[in-house]
């Protein structure tokens, strides 16, 4: 067995920092497919963290929120070779912010079907429809906590394409 020869020291060089490109959206690896089911998955998990997080502590932590939407955004961006495009990053801003509203949204109905089930003590099935009610009522949906949620899952999944777009 034979070893390849070591190059002599000092003879390799490094190539020069300004010939690097940004890759395109045919060179980047990944899909946006792909970057979206991850974002289902990211949205479901955020969704259900969110509810339990809300039902246990009878509380909604605004920087939850943010920690959901900048997670959903990193979900999304996480099949594509760094650094990302530009376009791409473009892209996949809209469908995260709307994945992170529908993530903190449905985190807010499961919410409120457990809280429904313990308050009132009727089975789960029985509580769907008066959480519902609730959830589409005009109380919920002008209150300072829902809007306050909107806003912060905004600002999470917007910080969280930022720092990626900070970086390419």
């Amino acid at each position: 067995m034979t070893q390849s020869p070591m190059p002599p020291q000092g003879s390799y060089q490094l190539p020069p920092q300004g010939n690097y490109q940004m890759p395109t959206n045919q060179q980047a690896t990944g899909s946006k497919a792909k970057a979206l089911l991850i974002g289902l998955g990211a949205l479901v998990l955020g969704a259900i963290a969110w509810g339990l997080l809300a039902y246990f502590t009878d509380k909604i932590f605004f920087y939850v929120a943010i920690l959901i939407g900048m997670g959903i955004s990193y979900a999304m961006i996480s099949p594509f070779r760094k650094p990302v495009s530009k376009s791409i990053l473009f892209s996949l801003v809209v469908p995260a912010i709307l994945f992170t509203l529908l993530s903190l949204e449905l985190g807010n109905l499961i919410s409120f079907i457990l809280t429904f089930q313990r308050d009132f003590d009727i089975p789960l099935s029985k509580s769907i429809s008066p959480a519902f009610d609730f959830f589409f009522s005009k109380l919920w949906l002008q209150s300072k906590e829902n809007i306050l949620t909107i806003v912060f899952g905004v600002l999470g999944a917007g910080l969280g394409f930022y720092n990626t777009l900070k970086r390419s």
